[in-house]
């Protein structure tokens, strides 16, 4: 149930120190990343999402952002256990159906209070090269993933703030670029770090019950605001079309209705 001593005005306060740690975290990540693919394009995310994995904070000027509209909720499960420090990751696109391509790697940290994960601060990042046929891992010629280079499932990057560096040495042995792969990485790391000293912050600043409610009122006033706009739309019919590459070298753009 929504804590209904959130006045708009309560709300409005979260929601812009939300905003800002997302805009920190994604500011922390484009300033200390070492590929173009991050540093040039953009080409990430960073957001705080709830227990469940439900995206309740995302930068507005940085970043892919329309990535938030995934929910990590899968993903999370598929780990036994979290404990402080601990950041998990993949980049499976069949394993909690994050990764979109193998070069998306997604990273995800639990935030606690106390013994209890009250948030993550989670964010991907395209990685250069993840290895397989071609450079970059993507071509139109490729027609299984096993192509696309080295898939990690969901699994613990780091343990209670230590990096596994065996991952990280098989992801080296197996990518074209390993030092702007673990570069972005650990720039992600970095981004996630501050997400969770925001939060920690925004816990100080307005207590822990409070936050815990200001997550749900903050989602449940953005489903209001979803709703409003559906409702405004006249009874009608629409159409739209866009173009997606078929996988092989010769076709034509896939037409999608």
């Amino acid at each position: 149930m929504t804590d209904m001593r959130f006045d708009p005005v309560d709300l409005q306060v979260l929601a812009n120190h939300s905003r800002a740690a997302a805009e920190n975290m994604a500011y922390t990540l484009h300033r200390t990343a070492h590929s173009a693919f991050v540093k040039e394009t953009q080409d990430f995310t960073v957001m705080l999402s709830d227990p469940g994995g439900n995206t309740f904070a995302v930068p507005m000027e940085l970043g892919a952002t329309w990535y938030p509209g995934l929910t990590y909720g899968r993903a999370l499960g598929m780990i036994e256990d979290y404990r402080p420090g601990d950041i998990a990751f993949t980049n499976d696109a069949y394993s909690g159906y994050l990764a979109t391509h193998t070069p998306d790697t997604h990273l995800w940290k639990p935030i606690f209070h106390k013994d209890e994960i009250i948030a993550f601060a989670a964010g991907h990042i395209h990685n250069t090269d993840m290895g397989g046929a071609v450079p970059a891992s993507l071509s139109r010629s490729l027609t299984e993933i096993h192509q696309e280079g080295i898939r990690f499932a969901p699994m613990k990057l780091m343990r209670e703030g230590v990096f596994d560096d065996t991952i990280l040495s098989i992801m080296a042995s197996n990518v074209r670029k390993p030092d702007l792969n673990i570069g972005d990485i650990k720039a992600l790391v970095g981004a996630l770090n501050t997400g969770e000293r925001k939060v920690q912050t925004m816990v100080q600043t307005f207590g822990i019950e409070r936050f815990r409610n200001g997550i749900i009122a903050l989602q449940d006033y953005a489903e209001r605001q979803a709703c409003d706009l559906l409702r405004a739309m006249p009874d009608g019919t629409w159409q739209f079309a866009d173009y997606a590459d078929e996988d092989s070298d010769n076709a034509n753009p896939c037409r999608l209705n």
